[in-house]
């Protein structure tokens, strides 16, 4: 199908739209990992006001650093997030069962004297050299060791824990484990090497616990949601959820063509003992059009299947043209909405959403799409899902 013009909105000419959202809005628990390909729970904060009420189910099957679960439990809702990828697993969890900050420093007391206790020798030799271009020896002791006691654990404070470390491991400020560096993706190690000789930086030396703390405060400066969601590491084609369960379901599925999300994540991957190269080889990666496609038949039937009746499931999708074998080029957009027609679905609206350009991130690397500049929000309805006229509220919910 093509869609109609008629059918087409921008996102600029919505009344109360999340492009209205003052710059920083949001929960600060928003930020407890930043994560390369998100949208802004500014985003996610509109469409589960409009298409949702409090006590119901919002589901993101590929939950990223779990933007829409976690908005929809600041909203009253439940929200559930899911995600094959470890890192994006452990930060969803983290953010829809989050600790108490009393939790966070009595973890920190118990742990602090386990591992005196246990007076593990930490051998460096045994660690990647790609690794040790980041850290302070002694800063990176200290990582293995935290490393080392939260592996094996696996309830909510410890997985909490765990979505903190991933958020100070790398990144520029005094709370992060690193050299300066990125905070969004895992830098290369050879560009690392390079960047600390030429301009002659020091590795700080750091007191992992204390950098702990202090990301604590910062992303529980507002306390923790009134809701507490779920979430699950599931393949988005398999969930493990009742038919006709969830009432709205938000997502931005793989990209076409973007090939590096493990490799974005390495370090994080590896402080989770999880080597990128496997991640890569179960996430759902392509430049194949046809493969895409048959992903998303089988994505957007798992979704049909899950959603109740007369509910929205709104995909957000990077807007391009593919290739396809006749050397003729054809809109992405376009194809998708024809594969969740064939399942069942009807296209309410399709919402045009630029990106602007300091956020244009498909751009920053080899193997994604360069120069995306515009995204596109399919909103498909299964039935027909009401839209709820709720006031965003966005002066009410700003962070600092």
């Amino acid at each position: 199908m093509t869609i109609t013009n008629s059918l087409i909105i921008s996102s600029y000419n919505i009344k109360d739209s999340w492009k209205t959202a003052p710059t920083r809005w949001g929960h600060p628990l928003h930020k407890m990992v930043s994560r390369i390909g998100s949208f802004p729970p500014a985003l996610a904060h509109w469409f589960i006001i409009k298409f949702s009420r409090p006590g119901d189910v919002i589901l993101d099957p590929f939950s990223g650093k779990g933007t829409a679960p976690l908005e929809a439990c600041l909203t009253g809702r439940i929200g559930i997030g899911n995600d094959l990828a470890p890192d994006a697993f452990v930060v969803t969890h983290a953010k829809v069962r989050p600790a108490t900050l009393s939790e966070i420093y009595e973890w920190i007391r118990v742990a602090r004297a386990s591992i005196k206790r246990s007076a593990i020798h930490i051998d460096l030799d045994e660690v990647p050299d790609e690794v040790k271009v980041f850290y302070h020896k002694e800063t990176l002791k200290q990582i293995l060791l935290v490393r080392r006691y939260l592996l094996d654990k696996f309830d909510n404070i410890s997985t909490f824990i765990k979505g903190l470390m991933l958020g100070i491991l790398h990144g520029p400020c005094e709370y992060h484990l690193s050299v300066k560096c990125s905070h969004s993706f895992s830098m290369s190690p050879n560009y690392i090497k390079k960047y600390v000789r030429k301009n002659k930086l020091k590795k700080p030396k750091r007191d992992v616990f204390e950098c702990l703390v202090k990301k604590a405060l910062r992303v529980l400066a507002e306390g923790i949601p009134p809701v507490r969601g779920l979430a699950f590491n599931n393949d988005a084609k398999k969930l493990p959820l009742d038919d006709d369960s969830v009432d709205l379901i938000i997502t931005s599925p793989p990209y076409l063509n973007v090939l590096t999300t493990a490799w974005d994540n390495w370090l994080r991957l590896w402080f989770l003992n999880h080597d990128y190269k496997d991640v890569e080889k179960k996430l759902a990666q392509t430049s194949s059009l046809s493969i895409y496609l048959n992903h998303m038949k089988d994505f957007l039937g798992e979704f049909y299947r899950v959603l109740k009746q007369n509910k929205a499931c709104v995909v957000v999708l990077g807007d391009m043209k593919a290739r396809v074998k006749n050397g003729k080029e054809r809109s992405l957009v376009d194809a998708v909405s024809e594969v969740g027609e064939s399942i069942g679905f009807n296209v309410k609206m399709l919402v045009d959403d630029d990106i602007k350009s300091q956020n244009k991130y498909l751009a920053q690397h080899k193997h994604r799409n360069h120069g995306l500049s515009r995204e596109k929000i399919i909103i498909f309805e299964k039935g027909s899902a009401p839209i709820f006229d709720h006031d965003p509220l966005w002066s009410l919910q700003i962070s600092g």
